[in-house]
């Protein structure tokens, strides 16, 4: 009886979410100190910082911008695995726009 690959694995056997979290979390390290986008599916959402450290598999982001107000500023510790959407701003690509409108004009 042929084995059915589980839904968590490549054609080649291999864990895709292993595969997953080190590409974002190589991502991340070779990226720190710049800006990045990130959208989670569980609160606050939405944060907008400078990438501060790796930590094994968690980022280290401190916000300049969140959904929330009251919480930008602050350093979050972020779960490679509750990240949805990342863009990481690069010299040559789109600029992260200020979505709060207080650029000075």
């Amino acid at each position: 009886m042929d084995k059915k690959p589980s839904s968590k694995q490549g054609n080649r056997g291999e864990d895709i979410n292993a595969i997953r979290q080190a590409h974002v979390t190589r991502e991340f390290e070779e990226n720190l100190s710049r800006r990045a986008l990130i959208l989670m599916d569980s609160y606050p959402f939405l944060i907008i910082g400078k990438i501060v450290e790796v930590v094994g598999d968690y980022v280290v982001i401190k916000a300049e911008v969140t959904n929330i107000t009251e919480l930008d500023g602050e350093t979050f510790n972020i779960h490679i695995d509750n990240i949805e959407v990342f863009y990481i701003q690069k010299p040559g690509q789109p600029v992260i726009p200020d979505i709060r409108g207080e650029e000075d004009d």
